[in-house]
């Protein structure tokens, strides 16, 4: 009797053991994370048979090194749900393009995919504090109106074309925004935007010739970047008064008016602002006119 009773719960054991079937593994290459590689996750794929780790630092792939043998191109709800004890996910260069985002992450690094869907859901309570989708395929961020925690969001190389920073009403732990690299032609803003702790805002390369910072009010912002763009000009009462903080804000290689640029170049030397060009001025094409080597024309 003692013998089947023994044999019976060394089954219960074996079976609570291994409740998914099949349990991945975290590869020895990385210390302080939990790598998965050489596994793949698609569209309507059952995970019902997979155990995943639980680990706070989890990451798919080996990026930055070449790995051609993890896809992971969703994650839907039920692994979300899986995923609750990871705090810091890696996920880059595995071909994502959507993702649920669960409460508990705080850090999220999903650049160099095909990324262009996070899905939140109303009512949550969500943490994240960095996010990294640069390298993506973003034309739309409305998801940034969930996410009041955040301090770091970088969008670099995405397809963005306009954008309302009403959207950012929320974020007011924000201290870098990165849009650098984009489609943008126009930012917009419903009414007055202030961001206390947001000190670096990089513009550049993109397609602005407009930005009306009027409404905003960035009162801990030291650096500006609309380098490449297509601005003529630029208002110093705006600076003046938007960005009362500022120390640095590269110009160059935009289409300024000479007169305009000379005020306003004027002006951010009573401010003790430096504007200065963001690119080798050796790599640029020569101009006739330049104010502290900030072509005009």
């Amino acid at each position: 009797m003692s013998r089947n009773i023994a044999l019976c719960f060394l089954v219960t054991v074996a079976c609570g053991a291994s409740a998914y079937g099949r349990k991945l593994e975290c590869s020895e290459h990385r210390e302080m994370e939990c790598e998965i590689s050489n596994f793949t996750i698609v569209e309507s794929m059952d995970l019902s048979e997979y155990e995943f780790p639980d680990h706070p630092h989890l990451a798919f792939g080996t990026y930055p090194h070449s790995d051609d043998s993890t896809y992971v191109v969703t994650i839907g709800k039920e692994l979300a749900d899986r995923l609750q004890s990871t705090e810091k996910l890696e996920i880059q260069n595995v071909s994502l393009q959507r993702m649920v985002l669960w409460p508990n992450l705080r850090s999220l690094d999903a650049s160099h995919n095909y990324f262009f869907e996070l899905i939140v859901e109303p009512g949550q309570n969500y943490q994240l504090r960095e996010l990294n989708l640069s390298y993506n395929r973003f034309q739309s961020i409305e998801f940034v109106q969930a996410l009041p925690a955040l301090r770091t969001l970088d969008l670099r190389h995405n397809y963005l074309e306009s954008l309302s920073f009403s959207l950012f009403d929320m974020a007011t732990e924000l201290w870098k925004l990165n849009l650098a690299n984009n489609r943008l032609q126009t930012i917009s803003t419903d009414g007055s935007l202030h961001l206390p702790r947001l000190s670096t805002l990089l513009l550049h390369d993109n397609l602005l010739s407009v930005l009306d910072a009027s409404e905003w009010r960035f009162s801990m912002l030291q650096e500006l970047n609309v380098a490449r763009n297509r601005l003529r000009y630029l208002s110093m009462c705006e600076v003046n008064h938007s960005f009362p903080h500022l120390q640095t804000l590269y110009l160059d290689e935009n289409r300024w008016e000479c007169g305009h640029l000379n005020a306003t170049i004027r002006q951010l030397h009573q401010l003790g602002v430096k504007a200065m060009a963001y690119y080798d001025t050796e790599d640029q094409e020569h101009c006739n006119t330049a104010i502290d080597e900030i072509c005009c024309y």
